[in-house]
């Protein structure tokens, strides 16, 4: 007798892994990714000093192609990242969090990019309107996206999808709802932070050995991505003005997701010139974003960098 079908399957891995390592940070900056199943090497990055500023390229390995580059003043401070494919002058900053923001944490940072999540914006007035045609959301996001010029991120999308015809008079809310621009990518915030693995036993065996690498610990580089969600207001469905007035009266609530990349830096505190890591990429996470993994390679690569010179941009941001 067969044994079940069942019982032979596996789930697929959550996470997507990769091993990043340099042989030496101080000479050339260049830090290899592998693959943690073949060891071998996908992307890396090596670092190119310009009249004006360090740019960094982030490689495919196989086909010696530029994915993405990374810029850097000589003097003062900013971090600007950039496809090929971009337009002159358009790049993705990286900023340091506001105090005042819910997120705010030592040495953390936050972006925007594009992704397939659509804007809460829309997802507020769709849930009030009451539209006869609901548009087509299966569009695969194209990578990569492509931010209009800074400073300010304003999508250009496509024209609405049309309406049936109707012999009623069109509400006040029918006519907001005709103002949408479907699209099947917006601009999403996300969150760069130092990232410090909790003891994973609270025995006392497990303190003590946290103290003696207290060293260690406090030199790690480990940090997460994630996401920032907004969340919409309960929604109302009175299309009366009163509805209107409460739906506009409330403001969203920004949350921030579950990691969509963790490094857990892996280095000795013995070792000087040299660094070890491994990258975990959530597969469920990257797929509802949309976007090519490369992306989300050089921004923790670029926020590696960010924490090794940390001193050298605080003394930047102090001139």
């Amino acid at each position: 007798m067969s044994s079940h079908s069942s019982s032979n399957t596996s789930s697929p891995p959550r996470f997507s892994r990769y091993v990043l390592q340099s042989s030496d940070v101080l000479e050339d900056a260049r830090i290899n990714v592998l693959d943690e199943q073949s060891s071998s090497v996908i992307w890396f990055k090596e670092r190119y000093l310009g009249d004006h500023e360090i740019v960094d390229h982030v490689v495919h390995n196989s086909t010696s192609t530029i994915c993405w580059t990374v810029h850097k003043p000589l003097k003062g401070w900013y971090i600007r990242i950039r496809s090929p494919t971009f337009p002159p002058g358009v790049f993705i900053p990286l900023m340091p969090l506001s105090p005042r923001s819910p997120h705010y944490g030592e040495a953390a940072l936050t972006f925007t990019s594009r992704t397939s999540i659509p804007s809460v914006k829309d997802a507020e007035i769709s849930i009030q309107a009451s539209a006869s045609a609901s548009p087509n959301t299966s569009t695969v996001h194209s990578y990569p996206p492509t931010p209009p010029a800074v400073p300010s991120l304003v999508l250009q999308p496509a024209s609405p999808p049309a309406s049936p015809k109707s012999t009623t008079k069109p509400t006040s809310l029918d006519s907001e709802h005709s103002k949408i621009s479907w699209t099947s990518t917006s601009t999403t915030d996300f969150v760069i932070a130092p990232y410090l693995p909790a003891a994973t036993s609270p025995s006392l065996f497990s303190r003590i050995v946290s103290a003696i690498k207290d060293r260690e610990t406090l030199g790690s580089n480990s940090f997460t991505i994630s996401r920032i969600a907004v969340q919409a207001p309960p929604p109302y469905v009175s299309t009366g003005t009163m509805g209107i007035a409460s739906l506009a009266s409330s403001s969203p609530t920004s949350l921030k997701c579950l990691p969509l990349l963790t490094f857990r830096d892996r280095t000795s505190f013995l070792t000087a010139r040299s660094m070890n890591g491994l990258l975990e990429l959530d597969q469920a996470e990257e797929c509802l974003l949309g976007v090519d993994t490369a992306f989300w390679i050089a921004v923790a690569l670029t926020y590696l960098d960010f924490l090794n010179d940390r001193a050298s941009y605080l003394a930047a941001l102090n001139d």
